[in-house]
C-alpha cells in the first residue's frame, strides 16, 4: 500500500493548509532562527485576548448537574492527542502535535486548569496502520480528540462516531474523515470555494510570469485532484497554467518533473501539496539542470525546517509561503505571537515553531475557550457548539475567519506572504502582502473565489 506520507488533506478542505510535514529535522525539533528571543509577560491563563482562558474554579460555579461524562470529573479532564511519530516510513510524523499538547497543557495547567479542571493528555500514536485501534483506546476513557490528526483517518470515522468521541483536530485528510460530523475544524474549507490573494500578490510582483505558471502535485489517487484545484484558482487569479507536473509522494525522481517545467519556461512555480514540504532533492535538481523559475509559491505547510534547511543546501529563487497566521520571525511585532513561541519553548526550549505547532495550537485554543464557556457541565455536544465562533483569531494570533461545522464555514479571505531566507528563516514580506489592516494581513472577499467545481 502507498501511504501518502507528504500529503494534501483531500480537496485542501484544512484551511489550504494541506501537506503533512514531520520527520526527522522537519518538525519542531529544529533549530531555532534568528528571531525574538525576549519573553511576553502576561497575567497567568491568559492568550492575547482569550482572558481567563486557563485557571481556578470560579468561586460560584456550582457542581455538574448532568449525568456522568467520560473523561470529565470535577477537577480532571481526559482527552486524546493522535499523531503517528513512531511509524518506520516517514519517523516523527505528527510529533510537532505531541510537542505542542505538552506544551499547552502544562501551561493551562500551571494557570489552574480550565474551570479548576486540570487536562490529561493520552498521546496516542496511530503509527500510520492503527489509528482505528487507537482511537477504540480512546473510547474507553477520553472526553474528545484535541490538536492532532492522521494520514489514513477514514478508518477511525466509525469507532469515533460509534464512541461519541468528539474532535477539534489539527488537521483531517480523508474524505470520509472531513465531512464526518461531530467535529469543528479550526481550519476547515469547503471544496469548492480556493484562497487566490496569494496569487494575485505574486502576479502583481512578477506581471510578465503570471502567464507561464506550472503546478506540482501529487499522483496518488483522489490527491491528484488537489493540482486541478490549485490550477482553477490561478486561473481565477489571474494567471495561466502552462503544465501541470504530478509526482510520487515518496521516492520521486525529479529530474524528469524539472526537465518537464523548463521544457514550458514555467516562471511561477506553485506547490500542489509535494516538493515544498521538503523541497531540497528538488532544488538540487533544478540546480543541476541550470534552470529556475522566477518564483515559487507554497501553502503553509512549507513553513517548516526542512526548508530552511533547503535554503542552505542549494540556490533557491523567491521562496514564498503564505500563512494565516504570526510568523515565530515576527513574534516582536505582535505580543501574543511571542506569547505562542514562549508557551512551545515550555516543551522544547531552543525549537522554532513550524506549521503543524501553530494548526494543533490553534485547535487546544478554540477547545479549551469551548469548554470555559460550557461551565461546570461540559459535553461534547456543549463544547462542540460553543466552538462555533464568528471571526476566531486564537486571542489574535490568526487571521480572523468564522468558525464552525464544515458547510458553515469559507475558506479565510486573509493571508500574509512570507519569504524564505536562509539566515533569517521566513519573514513577512510586507512589500508583496500589501497588508490592508493594522496586521501583517492582507484581508478582502475577493481573495477567495468559487471554484468550477468541488475538487474531491
Amino acid at each position: 500500500m502507498v501511504v501518502p506520507l507528504l500529503f494534501v488533506a483531500a480537496c485542501g478542505r484544512s484551511g489550504d493548509d494541506r501537506n503533512a510535514e514531520g520527520g526527522i529535522g522537519g518538525g519542531s525539533g529544529g533549530p531555532a532562527v534568528p528571531g525574538p528571543t525576549k519573553s511576553t509577560t502576561v497575567p497567568a491563563g491568559d492568550f492575547g485576548d482569550l482572558k481567563g482562558l486557563c485557571g481556578p474554579k470560579p468561586a460560584d460555579q456550582k457542581p455538574a448537574s448532568g449525568a456522568p461524562v467520560r473523561g470529565v470529573t470535577d477537577s480532571e479532564i481526559s482527552v486524546t492527542t493522535m499523531g503517528d511519530p513512531g511509524n518506520q516510513m516517514q519517523p516523527g510524523l505528527g510529533q510537532e502535535f505531541f510537542d505542542m499538547s505538552d506544551a499547552f497543557t502544562k501551561w493551562c495547567n500551571d494557570a489552574g486548569g480550565i474551570n479548576g479542571r486540570k487536562i490529561k493528555v493520552n498521546k496516542r500514536d496511530g503509527m500510520l496502520m492503527e489509528a482505528a485501534t487507537k482511537i477504540t483506546e480512546a473510547c474507553q476513557s477520553d472526553f474528545m480528540l484535541v490538536g492532532g490528526g492522521n494520514p489514513i483517518d477514514d478508518v477511525t470515522v466509525e469507532p469515533r462516531l460509534g464512541c461519541n468521541l468528539g474532535a477539534i483536530p489539527g488537521y483531517v485528510v480523508t474524505t470520509a474523515a472531513i465531512q464526518a460530523p461531530l467535529q469543528v475544524q479550526p481550519g476547515g474549507i469547503p471544496a469548492d470555494e480556493g484562497p487566490v490573494g496569494p496569487y494575485k500578490a505574486l502576479f502583481d510582483k512578477y506581471p510578465d510570469a503570471k502567464g507561464k505558471v506550472g503546478i506540482i502535485g501529487q499522483n496518488l489517487g483522489a490527491l491528484s485532484a488537489v493540482a486541478s484545484r490549485y490550477a482553477d484558482a490561478v486561473g481565477k487569479a489571474g494567471g495561466t497554467v502552462v503544465t501541470t507536473q504530478l509526482a510520487s509522494p515518496i521516492g520521486q525522481e525529479w529530474r524528469t518533473v524539472v526537465e518537464a517545467l523548463k521544457a514550458a519556461d514555467v516562471q511561477i512555480l506553485v506547490s500542489a501539496g509535494t516538493f515544498a514540504v521538503n523541497a531540497t532533492p528538488f532544488l538540487q535538481e533544478m540546480n543541476n539542470a541550470g534552470w529556475a523559475p522566477k518564483a515559487i509559491l507554497s501553502d503553509q505547510s512549507a513553513y517548516n525546517n526542512f526548508n530552511l534547511q533547503s535554503a542552505k543546501d542549494a540556490n533557491v529563487p523567491d521562496f514564498y509561503v503564505y500563512t494565516t497566521y504570526w510568523p515565530q520571525e515576527n513574534a516582536a511585532q505582535k505580543p501574543v505571537a511571542q506569547q505562542a513561541v514562549d508557551l512551545f519553548h515550555l516543551k522544547n526550549k531552543n525549537g522554532r515553531m513550524v506549521y503543524f505547532n501553530y494548526a494543533g495550537l490553534n485547535a487546544w485554543l478554540l477547545w479549551a475557550a469551548s469548554v470555559k464557556d460550557c461551565g461546570a457541565d461540559v459535553t461534547v455536544e456543549c463544547v462542540l457548539d460553543k466552538a462555533k465562533r464568528p471571526g476566531w483569531t486564537g486571542g489574535g494570533l490568526f487571521a480572523p475567519n468564522d468558525v464552525g461545522p464544515l458547510d458553515q464555514m469559507h475558506a479565510n479571505g486573509c493571508f500574509t506572504m512570507t519569504k524564505l531566507d536562509k539566515d533569517k528563516g521566513f519573514p513577512v514580506d510586507m512589500d508583496v502582502t500589501k497588508p490592508n489592516t493594522d496586521t501583517i494581513f492582507n484581508c478582502s472577499p475577493d481573495n477567495v473565489v468559487k471554484l468550477d467545481q468541488a475538487y474531491t
